[in-house]
């Protein structure tokens, strides 16, 4: 660091810059945890106020990342995940050499809103089966997801164990369904309080929100089979996504 610079900055800064320049050295590799305010303090000789906007002055330029109740911990290199290709939650984890798991938060058999009746094209007050569940890679959270499936094609499906199965591979292995192709919507959000809860991670922390509907043969024709949406962290994966020019 250059020392006459370092007289004309805020100490926060000081701190920051410090700290970003062993982020990018590999001082301070992938996934290790930052020093505690309290290190910083007595470190630096700051005030709990400066080691604090320090800290958040990284996380805001993309150094760190924050887990909700741990420690801070310096942001990994997330793999790209292209959005041209069909995968499930289960082989997207796989195909990035991470061993995948699932707790289902919810499972239920209900009757379809009038929103889902249309997009599923059912009849009004058909049954649909709904299904709550978070993802994790290598361990750690990486996307919590909602999915809504028409239960007259899917009978008896509550009956599958959701927390050791993948969803694409029941539908397609014990239902023979062929799934096709996916119409998604993307935007960058905030979660919801539960959704950060599930995913351990601060309020605050930007995350990956899709919703779509998904597409499948059964019986010789193409009809929706499933609305999802999902909230990815997008520490744990980036996307990409490839456009040709027509």
């Amino acid at each position: 660091m250059n020392h006459n610079t370092e007289k004309h900055l805020p100490k926060y800064a000081v701190i920051e810059q410090d700290l970003a320049e062993k982020i990018e050295s590999g001082e301070l590799p992938c996934g290790s945890e930052l020093p505690s305010e309290s290190d910083l303090m007595n470190l630096y000789r700051v005030s709990r106020v400066t080691a604090r906007r320090a800290i958040d002055e990284l996380y805001h330029h993309g150094y760190i990342e924050k887990m909700q109740g741990k420690r801070t911990r310096v942001k990994g290199c997330a793999p790209l995940q292209e959005l041209t290709s069909v995968y499930s939650y289960t082989e997207e984890i796989l195909r990035h050499g991470m061993t995948p798991g699932r707790k289902v938060i919810s499972a239920q058999i209900r009757i379809c809103t009038q929103e889902e009746s249309e997009l599923l094209k059912l009849p009004k007050a058909d049954p649909v089966f709904h299904m709550d569940r978070v993802y994790y890679a290598d361990g750690l959270p990486l996307c919590f997801t909602q999915t809504t499936l028409p239960y007259r094609i899917f009978l008896d499906i509550e009956t599958h164990d959701f927390k050791e199965l993948s969803l694409y591979h029941v539908l397609e292995a014990d239902y023979g369904v062929t799934i096709t192709n996916t119409s998604l919507k993307l935007k960058a959000v905030s979660g919801p309080d539960n959704v950060a809860e599930y995913l351990d991670v601060a309020e605050s922390t930007p995350l990956l929100y899709s919703n779509g509907l998904t597409y499948g043969i059964c019986q010789d024709a193409e009809i929706p089979i499933e609305i999802f949406t999902s909230y990815y962290l997008t520490t744990r994966f980036e996307y990409t996504l490839v456009q040709k020019r027509v």
